[in-house]
């Protein structure tokens, strides 16, 4: 819905989970546009504007009214029935203003059988699982830009949350390459690193937006030689999220206050794999058998994908009395192993994903952008 007065006013619903299902309305207010006259500077209205489309992003329904409500269409989703791990459920659309054909990218989080892809990191200098849903995205992008972009140079606006935003980070760093920085403006929200290139800074029109305490924007980690693309925000550290987050959510946050557990988990992590090479090949016994760190992050993956078998429970239950079990006791802290193992839902509550949850960054960005 957009309502006329002597600014512009954009209502969008953010979804703040899917089980159960609950959304909030966020009321957005610009003098003229929600997107910037010039990308390179930071600009809270449009930061908001992409937290609202890509934590929606689980609801294609509710992703394209927020998308309408913003004046787009011909609106495209694409992969969001995925059964490929190394694609990316996303969504297109198209406006014109002043006459320049603006394309807007949002990638959808993790979904299913990408959680095997996100442990993937690779030999390469992009985040494997990232870097092959990104060649999936760019794809589609380029059918779309053909199709509705004949005679002009688009300009794009791209943003996603958790997966999405690694996705959408390393599509906002290809489209700057080739179409030049002016003409992209990427927000990421939660973003995984995604790259060993040491020349990130340049890319100046990718913001994205981290919270120190959340675990999913530090690996793979810093000292794997890991970063993103662009400039990174933080959200931590400043004004009281906490009461934000019940405001939202109507329920306590169990997340981490401070980044020191996070800390905690890297360090524990370099012990047991200080480089990628030792991720894949370094094994420690776990029960009756030796598991790299990456063979038992595809166990935590069958939990998240919802593939949770009896063999992939044992492991679990095995890691407890193994080399694994300091990064297992914080991975569950908040909540019961055994309801971890059993949940009904992807991503059952505990502090790590209560770290990671939309409302978490919804309450931090009020409480440090305003």
């Amino acid at each position: 819905m957009i309502i006329e007065s002597e600014k512009r006013e954009w209502l969008l619903r953010c979804q703040l989970s899917t089980s159960p299902r609950r959304s909030v309305l966020r009321r957005i207010t610009a003098a003229r546009d929600f997107l910037p006259d010039n990308s390179c500077f930071f600009s809270p209205t449009t930061c908001h504007v992409a937290a609202a489309l890509s934590m929606s992003t689980d609801d294609e329904k509710l992703l394209r009214d927020n998308l309408s409500a913003l004046g787009y269409g011909d609106i495209v989703t694409i992969a969001y029935e995925n059964t490929d791990r190394d694609k990316a459920g996303m969504c297109i659309a198209s406006r014109v203003r002043d006459d320049r054909l603006q394309i807007a990218v949002v990638l959808r989080g993790t979904s299913g059988d990408e959680w095997y892809s996100n442990f993937d990191v690779g030999y390469s200098a992009e985040h494997s699982g990232f870097a092959n849903a990104a060649d999936f995205a760019e794809l589609r992008l380029g059918d779309y830009v053909f199709t509705h972009a004949i005679g002009t140079e688009p300009e794009f606006f791209v943003t996603g949350y958790s997966r999405g935003g690694a996705v959408a980070n390393i599509l906002a760093k290809r489209l700057c390459d080739r179409y030049g920085l002016e003409r992209v403006c990427a927000y990421t929200f939660a973003s995984p690193s995604t790259t060993l290139s040491r020349r990130t800074n340049r890319y100046n029109s990718v913001f994205n937006l981290v919270r120190q305490e959340d675990l999913f924007t530090r690996v793979p980690p810093e000292g794997w030689g890991y970063t993103k693309y662009g400039k990174n925000i933080s959200l931590s550290h400043e004004g009281d999220m906490t009461a934000g987050y019940r405001r939202l959510t109507g329920e306590d946050y169990i997340g981490f206050t401070r980044q020191s557990a996070v800390d905690s988990f890297i360090a524990a992590v370099y012990d047991l794999a200080p480089n990628v090479n030792a991720y894949y090949r370094r094994r420690r016994q776990v029960g009756d058998r030796k598991l790299s760190l990456y063979e038992f992050m595809t166990s935590v993956a069958h939990m998240l994908s919802q593939n949770m078998d009896d063999d992939a429970a044992d492991i679990f239950l095995s890691a407890m009395a193994s080399d694994y079990a300091d990064l297992l006791n914080f991975l569950s802290s908040g909540a019961d192993l055994n309801d971890l193992i059993t949940s009904s839902s992807a991503i059952p509550r505990c502090s790590v994903a209560d770290s990671h949850s939309p409302a978490a960054y919804l309450a931090s960005l009020d409480a440090v952008i305003g």
